[in-house]
């Protein structure tokens, strides 16, 4: 590419000012406005009045996509404004407004709940809801398991003192937390990411050791409180099911997820059974790494790191053309992503820590964000945001009720292009050396969500199993923690980390819960769909727009059985979504026996 690319974004082409835009301090007192109107025209409404329904409705979407947008552009903000007081003013008038909304959509809860069944059946049968008719049916079941409309609107009024309240303490006691590192020869006290960053780039082992300890030892100091907010948001989690009369704590994560929890239990027992293959690899990589175990501070640690170092442009010029390959219409769209600016990559000083791709709802635009250090790694990030942003792009002109995804769905397409990517330059890997890496790259991303994900989500429901006798300790929570850690990896790790719960913000989210597995389910039908793709070419591109434009309207069995003409409640597609990782697995242990014969 002869045009040097940008590596900053624009956010000026969305709110002009930023935090002092007058567009988007008008928009939040509009609507602040606008949310007032609707909560009292639904007090009025006249059932019989099918047409007023549909246009308040429609009111309701454009309310829903403005202040999806103003929240998604706050969370842009804060990124690259992590420590600006008057960014932090902004995103809680955000939060406010997200409330208040949360309040309204109980309302209309309550108000499809109470239509008479004839008017239901029109209000079915009418040309614009049967584009957003998976949603309301939605709603309108779920319905049946909730309490009073009075009852749960309290419910959402307190969780913001409360319930979120505990996960606001969450974060600003992380955002707080400094772990003493020595780095040339003197002691910085530096934040979790800084200290996540710093451990992962450190290629000695005696220096992860020394800053793994320390990052352990600030966290045990600092359990204690960390317990606390976890019992609170487990407790108050599990009083809500109480009242309902839930019975089963994934209940709730079931049905956000729409999948069933047979198919979820039927996934996580093909991944149990074939956990033998990733012991094998982790012992394999300890040979190559010339250890007698891994520790969990090393499991993460490439053994093989490629020397090559690819500027921005030739990040852009490698995921653009592999976009191009597999279809004309997605490789327009990551050229046109590149070019105006969706993109924040800069390296600098005061940007948070990690990545995520925000969705533009009213501008039918994204965002994606990271910090590229030129690592091929880097790379599959940004091919992965932009499969969020494909995503949303092919969602864009659906109406707002039909653009809600669950998680689960909502990691295909990034998964996806992330294989798309990663495939390709693994199989053009200039030397053995870059391919290694690249193929270790490709099976420790796999392993988060097939080894670390899943043990996470059995660590979850153990500990919430605990909670309804009581609240937990913060040493029985790290019991809870370093066993399941056992049971996954057996004798093949040697110092485990039986504090890794403190610092996994998924178990302090209070908007999801056990918001860890819907990533695996994400990931590993992003595999099936990947390895449909490659048996059938060019037939496929079409196909998978159709897939991904009816996420918001299908449980992800009925998109396996509709798109894939497959039945995701048998193993049998499980395992064959495995085997990529599998495969890669088998290829690195070839590769590397001359490695750990050296050894031995």
């Amino acid at each position: 590419m002869e045009k040097v690319m940008d590596e900053t974004w624009d956010l000026e082409s969305l709110y002009p000012g930023g935090k002092d835009s007058n567009e988007l301090n008008e928009l939040i007192v509009r609507l602040e406005h606008d949310l007032h109107g609707l909560q009292e025209k639904i007090k009025s409404f006249d059932q019989a009045d099918i047409e007023s329904l549909v246009t308040f409705f429609s009111e309701v979407q454009t309310f829903y996509n403005e202040s999806f947008e103003l929240d998604e552009f706050m969370v842009c903000l804060y990124a690259v404004n992590v420590d600006d007081p008057d960014v932090a003013k902004l995103v809680e008038k955000s939060e406010m407004i997200k409330s208040g909304f949360e309040s309204l959509k109980l309302d209309i809860d309550h108000l499809i709940d109470s239509l008479p069944e004839t008017q239901w059946d029109l209000l079915m049968q009418h040309d614009e809801v049967k584009r957003y008719q998976f949603y309301l049916e939605e709603r309108k079941r779920r319905m049946d398991d909730k309490l009073p409309l009075e009852m749960e609107k309290m419910i959402n009024d307190l969780s913001l003192n409360g319930f979120v309240g505990w996960e606001e303490y969450y974060e600003q006691m992380m955002g707080k937390m400094r772990i003493p590192v020595e780095r040339d020869g003197k002691t910085e006290e530096l934040s979790i990411g800084q200290t996540m960053g710093y451990l992962m780039s450190a290629s000695d082992s005696s220096t992860r050791k020394n800053i793994a300890r320390s990052l352990v030892k600030v966290c045990s100091e600092q359990a204690d409180a960390f317990a606390t907010a976890l019992n609170r948001i487990s407790g108050f989690r599990l009083d809500v099911y109480k009242q309902r009369g839930w019975h089963n704590v994934l209940k709730e994560a079931m049905e956000d997820n729409r999948i069933q929890e047979e198919t979820v239990q039927t996934m996580v027992s093909a991944i149990v059974e074939n956990k033998s293959v990733v012991q094998t690899f982790f012992k394999r990589k300890a040979e190559v790494m010339k250890q007698d175990k891994l520790n969990w501070y090393d499991a993460e640690i490439p053994s093989f790191t490629s020397d090559s170092k690819l500027s921005y442009n030739e990040a852009a010029d490698i995921i653009i053309t592999q976009f191009h390959k597999f279809s004309k219409k997605l490789g327009d769209f990551a050229e046109r992503a590149f070019r105006e600016g969706w993109i924040e990559a800069e390296n600098r000083k005061g940007k948070m820590h990690g990545g995520f791709c925000a969705n533009m709802t009213v501008a039918k635009e994204s965002r994606i964000f990271l910090t590229y250090t030129g690592s091929y790694q880097d790379v599959v990030t940004i091919a992965h945001e932009l499969g969020h942003a494909y995503h949303n792009h092919i969602l864009h002109d659906e109406p707002a009720f039909a653009q809600q995804v669950s998680t689960s769905v909502a990691e295909t397409a990034s998964t996806f292009l992330e294989n798309l990517v990663l495939d390709a330059a693994i199989e053009h890997a200039a030397t053995e050396k870059d391919k290694l890496s690249l193929l270790e790259m490709k099976i420790l991303n796999g392993l988060k969500y097939q080894v670390s994900v899943p043990a996470m989500f059995s660590f979850e429901q153990k500990l919430y199993e605990k909670r309804k006798a009581g609240t937990l300790t913060a040493n029985e929570i790290s019991d809870l923690m370093e066993q399941e850690m056992k049971e996954v990896f057996g004798d093949i790790m040697g110092e485990n980390n039986r504090y890794l719960w403190v610092t996994l913000a998924h178990f302090f989210d209070t908007e999801l819960a056990f918001f860890n597995i819907p990533y695996t389910i994400g990931y590993l039908f992003s595999n099936g769909i990947y390895a449909l793709s490659k048996e059938q070419g060019d037939q496929f591109p079409e196909q998978y727009d159709a897939l991904l434009l009816d996420t918001g309207r299908m449980t992800v069995e009925e998109l396996a059985h509709h798109h894939l003409g497959r039945d995701i409640k048998e193993k049998a597609f499980w395992n064959e979504s495995l085997q990529p990782v599998k495969k890669a697995i088998d290829e690195y242990l070839e590769l590397t026996e001359e490695y750990a014969a050296q050894r031995s």
